[in-house]
């Protein structure tokens, strides 16, 4: 007899075919943006092996230097009692928080945030047990709408964007937004990956990470003979850089999405959504020009991760 699973709740305000279709026009202008990274089996597969993989220093860094911050992040937050997990990805960090909470018998209620279905459920299954309710929310993070809805959550709620996902939702712009749904007693927790002109592309360009910045076309039935995936080291020039990505065609292709026939080109390029990095002091100072103080801040052990608790200003 199978064994039976206990349901939770997930709020969708995103649905299957408006990402489809989003998925189609951004393909046709030969830009996938990071969402997508997210959203069929064979991106969320190679999401799960890449947080795994030791070669991916970033996953890593980030699962220590919040376990070594828990302590202090429990202290610094007495009333908090509820954990509201943006871009949650398979709950590896979120679960971290909420089991600090648990452990001085001030466990939270968890809200899983994120435009995959299937992450989801996986940040779901893998937090409940550490909190005391968990619930999701499939959602578009750039909808100002979207974002809306996850105003007011409990009497205090801490709002993650963690695992250096700032970068996907804008770093100039997303404190700001978040800033809006928040109330005096909410606060927030970012983290960052520090620019290293000498280490930073090598953490990108291995084996798993490509599997993953392969996937969404791999999902489309190309493979690394169709083309080249490429990454490219850009500085920035106010202490805001990226590792770029790009798929090369090296012959002529046909592409099916939905019910759609695309034709790439030979030499054509696709675009892919860039990896931010910071410059230490500018990290911080993008938290705190968009409207917030910044109560604790904490460097990873080697000093290329950093972590802003933060509360509205």
């Amino acid at each position: 007899m199978p064994i039976a699973k206990t349901p939770f709740s997930v709020q969708v305000l995103l649905r299957e075919d408006e990402i489809a279709s989003g998925f189609a026009a951004a393909f046709a202008r030969r830009f996938l943006d990071e969402k997508f990274f997210y959203w069929m089996p064979a991106s969320v597969s190679a999401w799960v092996e890449l947080m795994r993989a030791p070669a991916y220093r970033n996953a890593n860094r980030a699962l220590q230097l919040l376990a070594a911050s828990d302590p202090e992040l429990v202290t610094l937050w007495p009333q908090a009692d509820t954990l509201c997990g943006l871009g949650c990805g398979e709950g590896s960090k979120d679960k971290l928080l909420l089991q600090a909470f648990q452990q001085t018998d001030r466990p939270l209620a968890y809200t899983a945030v994120d435009f995959s279905q299937s992450l989801l459920e996986l940040a779901l299954t893998a937090t409940r047990g550490s909190a005391i309710s968990v619930r999701g929310v499939k959602l578009d993070i750039t909808s100002d709408d979207h974002l809306q809805a996850l105003a007011r959550q409990g009497r205090s709620c801490i709002f993650a964007t963690l695992g250096n996902t700032l970068g996907a939702f804008d770093p100039l712009r997303f404190p700001e937004r978040l800033l809006r749904i928040m109330r005096p007693v909410d606060c927030a927790l970012f983290d960052g990956e520090v620019f290293d002109r000498e280490s930073t592309l090598a953490g990108y360009d291995n084996p798993t990470n490509r599997r993953f910045a392969f996937s969404p076309l791999a999902s489309l039935g190309l493979t690394e003979q169709d083309g080249s995936l490429n990454f490219e080291l850009r500085p920035g020039q106010e202490g805001i850089h990226e590792v770029a990505k790009y798929f090369v065609a090296l012959r002529d292709l046909e592409v099916r999405i939905g019910p759609t026939l695309m034709h790439l080109k030979k030499d054509e390029k696709v675009f892919m959504s860039s990896s931010i990095k910071y410059d230490e002091p500018v990290f911080f100072a993008l938290i705190e020009r968009g409207g917030f103080q910044v109560e604790l801040r904490k460097k990873s052990a080697d000093g290329k991760f950093l972590l802003a608790a933060a509360r509205p200003r």
